[in-house]
C-alpha cells in the first residue's frame, strides 16, 4: 500500500515538474504565420514577423483614412514598410 502512494506521489511530482518546466520554456510563437501556413507553431514572435506587422501596419494606415482614432504613434518604426507608405515618403522627398 505504501509503494502505491509513493509511486502515485512520485508520478505527480513529475508531471507537475514537467508542466512547470514546459510553462517556463515555451518558444515564441506567431499565430498570424500560424495561421497563414496552417502549422501549429512557427516557433518566432509575432513582433517580428512581417506579416503580422504588415496587417497591423495596414489597419493602422486604414484608420487613419478613414479618421478613427489611433493609439500608438508607430510602434514598429521602419521595420517592413507598406509600398503605400514608400510611395508616400519619396513623393514627400521629392
Amino acid at each position: 500500500m505504501m509503494l502505491a502512494i509513493g509511486a502515485l506521489l512520485g508520478c505527480a511530482a513529475t508531471l507537475l515538474t514537467l508542466a512547470t518546466w514546459r510553462s517556463l520554456t515555451r518558444t515564441p510563437h506567431c499565430g498570424w504565420c500560424a495561421t497563414a501556413s496552417a502549422w501549429p507553431t512557427s516557433r518566432h514572435n509575432a513582433l517580428r514577423c512581417r506579416g503580422y506587422v504588415q496587417d497591423r501596419r495596414r489597419e493602422r494606415l486604414r484608420d487613419i483614412r478613414n479618421g478613427r482614432p489611433v493609439e500608438e504613434l508607430n510602434p514598429w518604426g521602419e521595420a517592413y514598410l507598406l509600398e503605400e507608405e514608400i510611395a508616400e515618403r519619396t513623393k514627400a522627398d521629392a
